[in-house]
């Protein structure tokens, strides 16, 4: 497709971007634990200049100590940190991108359980948060000069911009925000009296440093809490932004910690398009939106529609640097989708606690770290499994010069990615199977489908290293009466498998039985489910759980955690709850959905007869697909 807006050069004030793309300023946790720059966090960056990115804006950086929000956060508070900057800038403009600085204070978002939570008002943040202390209006006039000061030191650095967060919950978010500010001095009442805090910091930023020197804010034009800020009041304040001097309203919306902004792959694309759109409409300066934008062809349309100037690309980055690039070269095809399923880059910050990442893409932010190079001896290496570890093994190990074959025993590849995706809201999961596969063929991975490997075949093929990735199997326990009871498993029925009647009992409530029992429920069975545990699908991250509890509840699925089954009937069980017996009786059919445990024929069989053999995904033990796919990368890094 020809990307006639995306691609075209776009105007942010007086500061010229070769298109319409803007990194949005996501933390990715790898700054310094002192705030100074990285050279991990100069690499991430840096792989997303080259992957063709227009503007990137940085993660947020705090103007003074006391606003901290993360370990790893960067600071701009003082001038010590300019060198580093000044490092990351130049790096930046050699590789043809612009780059933008997001200034940032916590407020009562900001870290540590003793330092002094600060908002305009003394009003907590949720339910069970410490009660902020209240800002003189002599501190607010202080904390103005603290974001021009941090204003100068980046443009002192080489920055082309700067970003006044006004977002998402933190100090500025709080100031705007009618649920956070409740002030009588000039700082409250009012729109414009919220807004002043943001406005004054931004013709503060303009006298300091130059009319020609852009300022962006960031607001969440709607804050998807009581008593917030809706996109009408987002308009109307973005007026004054203007006015005061800035150059772009970048939208986003939500409030961290109350009304979740972060958004699930329940929640539709482009979800904030209609709140740039309204703001676009009261102002001549630009306006840049974020939101689920994760494919080339939506953002192209959005730009196309008029609906905002820019288009602000966040996990799409995450998932691959070079999004923008492989759109430009008709390669749509190769870009590693977003999922939108939060795993890795809210959910779980993953191996040594520190990194945040992707779970398609499990380079991201280990630029440093975890790097495909070509392999000093080229290998015949043959995989057993075409499942997500499979593709994701083979393909690296083949871009890496080895010459790899595939066997699987289906017609189709993807493994249990296939039934993962067939619960609601799951289809890009799809994508991320086309991905691997389509990455397979370009490297010249050998796939040989219905294949079924045993020991001679894999022999016959003379293979230097055996990579089996078989998977897993349905965790199936010694209950009492399972094996009389005519069940089902949870991994049959999103393969296709129709339960028969009307009424299932799914047993287990984690990730898998819980996307059962939503699957079922949106087809309109009378759905219930039996938990040992004290809630439904606790592992996912907190947004995902939330759409799809909303969804349990619109389709009356019912629920009985902390209940233990102790006998399986063919129409229920006997169960325990409590202490108390519980008897659960009356279905059509009683579904097994407790998970997987792993699957390895193999590794005995080869073991000695092979120069290596390696076992990796749910062939190793029954996990998810975070860790199986993180293990994959690394082997094909390493084979």
């Amino acid at each position: 497709m020809h990307y006639k807006y995306l691609l075209s050069p776009g105007k942010i004030g007086s500061l010229e971007i070769k298109n319409r793309t803007i990194m949005a300023p996501m933390s990715a946790a790898l700054g310094n634990p002192d705030g100074t720059m990285s050279d991990e966090l100069i690499a991430y960056y840096t792989a997303r200049a080259k992957g063709g990115i227009g503007m990137i804006l940085t993660e947020y950086a705090f103007v003074t100590p006391e606003g901290r929000s993360s370990d790893h956060q960067i600071s701009i508070a003082d001038d010590s940190v300019i060198p580093g900057l000044q490092k990351l800038t130049k790096i930046m403009h050699e590789n043809d991108c612009k780059i933008g600085l997001q200034l940032q204070h916590g407020g009562r978002r900001a870290m540590g359980e003793n330092c002094d939570l600060i908002a305009p008002s003394p009003i907590a943040m949720e339910y069970g948060a410490r009660v902020p202390h209240a800002m003189t209006t002599r501190e607010v006039y202080d904390l103005i000069d603290a974001f021009v000061a941090a204003a100068v030191r980046a443009q002192k650095a080489g920055f082309d911009l700067v970003e006044v967060h006004c977002a998402h919950g933190y100090l500025l978010n709080d100031f705007v925000s009618p649920r956070a500010n409740r002030r009588t001095d000039e700082f409250g009442g009012s729109i414009a009296g919220r807004a002043k805090a943001p406005v004054e910091i931004i013709k503060g930023i303009k006298k300091a440093c130059g009319q020609d020197f852009p300022v962006s804010v960031r607001v969440s034009a709607d804050e998807m809490v009581e008593d917030g800020n809706k996109k009408r009041d987002s308009a109307a304040m973005a007026m004054l932004f203007e006015e005061a001097g800035a150059d772009l309203i970048n939208v986003s919306c939500g409030v961290n910690g109350v009304g979740k902004g972060i958004a699930p792959a329940a929640r539709e694309s482009g979800h904030n398009v209609e709140a740039a759109e309204q703001i676009r409409k009261v102002v001549d300066i630009k306006v840049g939106v974020a939101g689920r934008l994760t494919e080339p062809v939506y953002a192209e349309m959005v730009l196309r529609s008029g609906s905002a100037d820019f288009v602000t690309l966040g996990r799409p980055l995450f998932a691959d640097p070079e999004f923008v690039l492989k759109a430009s070269e008709g390669r749509e095809q190769e870009i590693c989708p977003c999922v939108s399923c939060l795993l890795r880059c809210y959910g779980n910050y993953g191996h040594g606690g520190i990194f945040r990442g992707c779970m398609v893409n499990p380079f991201s932010m280990r630029e440093t770290t975890l790097v495909p190079k070509p392999a000093e001896v080229k290998k015949n290496i043959v995989i057993v499994g075409a499942g997500p570890a499979g593709l994701e093994t083979a393909w690296i190990a083949a871009k890496r010069g080895h010459h790899v074959t595939i066997l699987e025993k289906n017609d189709y590849v993807g493994g249990q990615f296939q039934a993962a995706s067939v619960p609601p809201h799951k289809q890009l999961i799809a994508g991320a199977v086309a991905y691997y596969r389509t990455m397979c063929e370009k490297y010249g991975v050998e796939i040989r489908y219905n294949t079924e490997a045993d020991k001679e075949r894999i022999l016959s093929l003379k293979p230097d290293t055996v990579v089996l990735a078989t998977g897993g199997q349905a965790l199936l326990p010694p209950i009492p009466g399972l094996k009389e009871a005519d069940t089902l498993t949870g991994l049959q029925v999103l393969q296709g498998v129709q339960p028969g009647g009307k009424k299932v009992l799914v047993l287990g409530g984690g990730a898998q039985g819980a996307e059962t029992a939503d699957h079922l429920g949106d087809y309109g069975y009378d759905v219930t489910v039996v938990e040992m545990r004290d809630g439904i699908a606790l592992d996912d991250p907190e947004a995902v759980r939330e759409k799809l509890l909303e969804r349990f509840k619109k389709n009356d699925i019912k629920c009985l955690t902390g209940t233990t089954v102790k006998y399986i009937h063919t129409d229920g069980v006997d169960a325990e709850k409590d202490g108390q017996p519980v008897s659960v009786r009356g279905f059509d059919r009683v579904i097994m959905s407790l998970g997987v445990r792993n699957y390895n024929p193999l590794e005995e069989q080869l073991t000695g007869l092979v120069e290596q053999v390696a076992v990796v995904g749910d062939a190793v033990r029954g996990s998810n697909a975070v860790e199986a796919l993180y293990q994959a990368a690394v082997l094909g890094c390493e084979l």
